[in-house]
């Protein structure tokens, strides 16, 4: 049954009708006997008895005993009306009792009947609501072990999102964190995701979003209309006039969106676009998705959008202004490079240091307040090498701002997402991904321009960085017996600690999200499959799941 919160496996229908006609019969059966006892009664009454006292009949007692002797010598006629009536009324009683016995016996059998299909009815319910409270405790549980594992490493993106997640035992039951494959929809793939590996819809721009595969248009102008303050209707885009007349109208938000679902309400946008044939969002596009989908086969390559943009965009990706270890981060565009001095004496050299400023100074003059538009820029005009730009580089900014919104960590990003930062061909795409590695941590950026030019690495370095502090989990909770499951998605936000949940959704409607042999060994008794999943780090498994 579904409960709203979770599934539980087998319906069980528990109704008081069919106590209702065994009480109906009883009713009737028992009508029916007061009425035969009744009339046999009234019979026994009107007829005249052979043997009832002579002085009830008006005789002497000299009558009585002559009457008596009499009798003693002569046996009770069997004969005429009075010996014939005698036995009938005999033969009355006795078949009353016989109907009575049956009655009762049959209307006792049922009740026996009734009762014990409402203890098994009851039995199944029970059950069934204990696994489910089960299923429901162990999804709490795994939300508690993914905030403490943002809570352990926090920005640290590569350790976090490599932690293995499948089929982690909470009491006698166990959870899944769903993590789709980015090379593949055919295997599935466990761990937490990264929300900064994805492109932000908040601050996206149009060339960004066209970039994307699928992406229509239509639907890249509408988004932007949508997000932005205005009310002005960009070439293929909508804005409130055309909200307004659909056949349930409302107004476009002009507003930063809050999830990512909410693009459903923006014109150009429909599931197809947003989930593509993945009906149940795990990550897999099953043949019973494809069918229902009228699609033949499913793009199984990483270019393809067979399950939609909805695992490549985000609304919820952001990090503080500072530097990995809570410090203030120095900002290159201020006039006073007495804070750079400051650090690069720290982390380099006083000789290195004053070498760099003499560089960057004119430039700084120049232009106050506005001479590098990236830390990438600063890297390039400072005469740094790329290893002193490592030490440095996540203690350096360009803006005052304290927080920034939308950065794509190279690090944990996708193909089609390197894809949307401006300048790089498929080509830089796929040397950014070949190139990451658990070995980047620790270098900021900076390892970016030894994969790509450092031209093209530059251009990039204000929409990139080498961190997260936002993550997301898709939990299946699973109980022992495999009779119940819940399916919970949030959004953990690690800025500050503890880390906290700023979105989560029940996903648990959309049906069983994990390979069927889970399923069937749970509920079968032979306890769980494991082996299934790949991880971020092997996005493949010996076997495909069927």
């Amino acid at each position: 049954m579904n409960s709203g919160r979770g599934i539980i496996f087998g319906r069980c229908r528990r109704s008081s009708r069919p106590l209702q006609v065994v009480l109906r019969i009883v009713h009737a059966l028992t009508g029916g006997c007061r009425s035969l006892l009744a009339a046999s009664r009234r019979d026994e009454s009107l007829a005249p008895r052979p043997h009832e006292s002579r002085q009830n009949r008006g005789e002497t007692p000299l009558d009585s005993l002559r009457c008596a002797l009499r009798n003693r010598c002569q046996p009770a006629p069997s004969s005429g009306p009075y010996g014939n009536e005698a036995r009938n009324r005999r033969d009355r009683r006795r078949g009353t009792i016989y109907i009575l016995a049956l009655g009762v016996t049959v209307v006792l059998s049922g009740m026996v009947l009734v009762f014990a299909r409402n203890m098994r009815t009851e039995s199944l319910a029970s059950a069934n609501r204990l696994s489910y409270a089960k299923a429901d405790a162990i999804e709490q549980g795994a939300e508690q072990w993914v905030l403490a594992q943002v809570g352990t490493y926090q920005s640290d993106a590569l350790t976090i999102t490599q932690i293995p997640a499948e089929a982690i035992q909470v009491g006698d039951g166990y959870f899944w964190l769903l993590h789709p494959n980015p090379v593949t929809d055919q295997v599935y793939m466990a761990g937490i995701v990264d929300e900064s590996s994805k492109l932000n819809i908040n601050v996206a721009t149009s060339a960004e979003l066209t970039n994307l595969p699928g992406m229509t248009p239509t639907a890249s102008d509408s988004l932007l209309d949508w997000v932005d303050a205005d009310s002005t209707t960009r070439t293929n885009g909508a804005e409130s006039d055309y909200y307004e007349q659909l056949p349930e109208p409302y107004d476009a938000k002009n507003a930063p969106f809050e999830t990512v679902e909410e693009l459903l309400l923006v014109n150009g946008w429909d599931k197809g676009l947003l989930f593509g044939y993945d009906a149940n969002r795990d990550g897999v596009v099953d043949q019973n998705e494809l069918n229902a989908a009228g699609a033949q086969t499913a793009l199984e390559d990483a270019n393809g959008n067979s399950r939609g943009m909805f695992n490549w965009l985000t609304c919820f990706s952001h990090e503080p202004n500072t530097a990995s270890d809570g410090s203030v981060r120095v900002n290159v565009n201020s006039a006073s490079t007495s804070g750079l001095n400051k650090l690069l004496t720290k982390k380099l050299s006083s000789g290195r240091a004053t070498q760099i400023i003499t560089r960057i100074r004119p430039l700084v003059a120049a232009k106050p307040g506005a001479a590098f538009s990236s830390i990438g820029s600063f890297y390039r005009a400072s005469g740094m090498t790329i290893t002193e730009f490592g030490q440095v580089s996540d203690y350096l900014t360009t803006t005052a701002a304290k927080t920034l919104t939308g950065l794509i960590d190279v690090n944990t990003a996708p193909l089609e997402v390197l894809e949307t930062l401006p300048g790089l061909t498929d080509s830089d795409a796929q040397t950014l991904i070949a190139s990451q590695s658990p070995s980047n941590d620790g270098q900021g950026i900076s390892w970016v321009f030894n994969a790509i030019s450092p031209g093209k690495a530059a251009a990039i370095s204000s929409l990139i960085t080498a961190r997260s502090f936002v993550y997301s989990a898709d939990i299946v909770a699973v109980s022992g017996n495999g009779r119940a499951f819940k399916r919970v998605r949030i959004v953990v936000d690690g800025t500050t600690l503890p880390a906290k949940i700023i979105y989560r959704r029940d996903l648990t409607s959309y049906g069983w999200p994990l390979p069927p042999q889970i399923q069937d060994s749970m509920r079968s008794g032979h306890g769980v499959v494991t082996g299934l999943f790949a991880t971020p780090g092997n996005t493949q498994v010996n076997g495909l799941p069927q």
